[in-house]
């Protein structure tokens, strides 16, 4: 008994060790799992994967997808716009095309980005972006962040029976190509066929119109200013009387001015009553009828300046201005285009309503520039480049040629000395900056080696235009011919500094609409094939005649220098032997008078002479604008002036020298284009002895 107490006691004993064993082992087996270091537990470490996977597929949904492709599928009514701190960058967005059989119309959402450079195209694909729409607004903002803004546009059914209008406003960020919605309150109404632009921190908006169907339409001539500062919208109220206030429209140009903002032009139609001869014949159960009533097309030909109260938008007013001196013939389907100072618009179309169903249209292929300050628009022509001859004129007949060389260096080098006392400028030619940008140009320019055509695109409204640096690009357009839509495939740039020609980017075959489409794109190319066939004999002609002018170039050199002699006789101080003295009229003639509006007061920096590049004129007068520069540092604070360095006032003299060589430019090209009818058609150089600003010796060219 005893002995069998002892073993229960035992095997008792073993199984309490073996429990104790266990439960020792799933302890440590327990620690085990926390001992690398991680300080949470096994089931926060579970959540923190299973967000972080969702993390990881949300941004892969949210992703925005950026993809090389070929140029954008045609469309009508998209936005161009030039990257606003990206110089080789162009953004197209949205647009519509009427096609199919039967036709239904289509709206684009998607994004492109063409590198002007590499001539590549880009598209971007982001869940957050705006709905298909075409007939929106987009401006870049007035204080050089890498943004875009655009407000409304407009969708349809697909037969266009029924119209919607957005009311949506959006951000895009043009570094990371991201779109952001914003909500402000305040925001204006639905609407497409609207302008935008900028001031400062005020993003503009006026116009516009509003259909519910393609009957009906309502025009719109209400004001918003959008602040970009506090994401806030103020309605700016119209005055009591309308006669200070521009009319409804939409399909207008909007430009920034350094007070706000300059309109012109637009569309709208207007209801009027007519009791015609045959409505009085009727018969007798007609006659109580009364007046019919039309709907007319109405083409704005007007022109306003918005001056924007800073300190309160609600009392910023609409004035008036005169009509612009030379305007292009009566046209709708074009907005302008902006470039330093002014307005480059091409195209357009004229509509003439003989009856209720007939309609004649003119279209247009002309290119004007707008002047914003002066009020007057200049036609652009393409012509060929100008040739550049370099003569050294050391080696020029005669010592007193010699002799005046060595009195104008003499004369520079005082000048020189003078400015150097005031700021310590070590002179150089031009900014390095300066000097590699025409060679880099040339050197990363895809179409560097494509010859320019004299003639520009063929005729249409609508088109897209977009100003990058000094080229113009146009994109796409619309073309009629009775009911036959054609909408272009293509797009083309223009250089606005040397209008040497146009230069074709992509072309395509365009999309027709209706009826007889392989008829009217053979007439098309047809056309084209005249049109370039002219000019090819034009060209060949002009080359004949180059023998001819040659001859009598010695002739017409005297002519000029006597013209230029007679001209300093009448007392010019500043340019003595320029016909674009600051203190004689630009013009020549009366019937090219000043412009219409009040502009600023007259500059007395040097001016450019024609066929004078901007760079020969930086050459020639940067003495005269680093001394501008210098004398206006005198009224900035002294911490301000001595910090300035000799390459800023260099760089601040040409941004002044650039300024006002564009300022001038469509002057200069009326003064060349008189030249060139008295044989002058070469910008000749004259390397041995340079002119000196505001004091030269007169005028070096031939």
């Amino acid at each position: 008994m005893a002995k069998d107490k002892k073993a229960k006691a035992a095997e008792k004993k073993a199984r309490t060790a073996a429990k104790t064993s266990k439960k020792a082992a799933k302890k440590e087996k327990k620690v085990a799992k926390k001992r690398p270091g991680e300080d949470s537990d096994s089931d926060d470490q579970d959540i923190d994967a299973i967000l972080e996977e969702y993390k990881q597929k949300q941004a892969m949904h949210m992703a925005i997808q950026e993809t090389t492709c070929d140029p954008p599928p045609v469309r009508a009514n998209s936005l161009l716009m030039p990257h606003p701190t990206n110089s080789k960058e162009l953004f197209l967005f949205g647009g519509e095309i009427w096609t199919g059989s039967p036709p239904v119309a289509k709206f684009y959402n998607d994004l492109y980005v063409y590198h002007t450079e590499r001539n590549e195209w880009r598209s971007y694909t982001s869940p957050n972006s705006p709905m298909p729409r075409s007939g929106a607004a987009m401006t870049m903002g007035g204080q050089g962040k890498p943004e875009l803004w655009l407000f409304g546009g407009e969708f349809s059914s697909p037969k266009q029976g029924i119209f919607y209008h957005y009311a949506d406003f959006w951000k895009l960020d043009c570094t990371s190509r991201e779109w952001t919605k914003i909500e402000a309150k305040g925001t204006p109404s639905g609407r497409s066929g609207h302008r935008m632009t900028y001031w400062k921190n005020y993003i503009i908006l006026f116009g516009g119109f509003q259909a519910t169907s393609n009957i009906t339409t309502k025009y719109l001539n209400d004001l918003y200013l959008f602040d970009t500062n506090n994401h806030t919208w103020t309605a700016v109220p119209a005055p009591a009387s309308y006669l200070a206030y521009p009319a409804a429209r939409s399909s207008f140009s909007f430009l920034p001015h350094e007070h706000g903002a300059v309109l012109f032009g637009g569309y709208s139609r207007v209801k009027t009553s007519s009791s015609s001869n045959s409505q009085q014949q009727t018969s007798h159960k007609k006659k109580n009828m009364g007046p019919k009533i039309k709907d007319l097309p109405h083409y704005h030909a007007d022109s306003w300046l918005l001056r924007i109260n800073p300190n309160d938008p609600k009392l910023s007013k609409w004035e008036k201005r005169k009509k612009p001196g030379n305007m292009p013939a009566t046209r709708v389907g074009i907005t302008m285009a902006h470039h330093r100072g002014r307005g480059v618009m091409f195209g357009g179309v004229y509509d003439v309503e003989d009856s209720e169903e007939g309609l004649e249209s003119k279209f247009f292929e002309d290119m004007w520039v707008y002047a914003v300050v002066q009020n007057r628009f200049w036609e652009v022509k393409m012509r060929k480049a100008k040739k550049v001859v370099k003569k050294d004129t050391a080696d020029g007949a005669g010592g007193g040629r010699r002799d005046r060389g060595k009195q104008d260096e003499l004369e520079l080098l005082k000048n020189l000395a003078l400015l150097e006392s005031k700021a310590g400028i070590e002179q150089d030619e031009i900014p390095m900056e300066v000097e590699k940008k025409e060679e880099e140009e040339e050197t990363k320019n895809p179409f560097a080696k494509v010859e320019p055509s004299l003639t520009l695109p063929a005729a249409r409204f609508n088109c897209a235009l977009a100003v990058q640096g000094d080229w113009l690009f146009l994109y796409g357009g619309t073309f009629e011919k009775g009911d036959v839509e054609v909408t272009f495939d293509e797009m083309y740039k223009v250089n606005l500094d040397k209008l040497d020609g146009v230069i074709q980017i992509f072309k395509r075959e365009s999309v027709v609409g209706g009826e007889d489409e392989m008829d009217v794109d053979d007439d098309e190319e047809d056309d084209d094939d005249d049109e370039e066939g002219s000019e090819m004999e034009d060209d060949e002609d002009e080359e004949e005649d180059e023998e001819e002018k040659a001859k009598s170039e010695e002739i017409k050199r005297k002519q000029e220098e006597g013209r230029k002699a007679k001209a300093l006789r009448k007392g010019s101080q500043s340019e003595p032997l320029s016909p674009l003295s600051p203190t004689t009229s630009i013009f020549s003639d009366t019937s090219m008078a000043a412009p219409t509006e009040i502009t600023e007061p007259e500059s007395t920096l040097p001016l450019p002479l024609p066929f004078e590049t901007l760079r020969e004129f930086f050459v020639r007068t940067s003495e005269a604008f680093q001394a501008e520069v210098v004398e206006q540092l005198r009224f900035k604070p002294t911490s301000v002036a001595e910090s300035t360095t000799v390459k800023e006032i260099r760089t601040a003299a040409f941004e002044m020298a650039e300024k006002r060589w564009w300022d001038v430019r469509e002057e200069v090209r009326e003064e060349e284009r008189k030249l060139e009818e008295l044989g002058v058609t070469e910008s000749v150089v004259m390397t041995g002895d340079k002119d000196g600003g505001a004091g030269g010796s007169g005028v070096r060219r031939r």
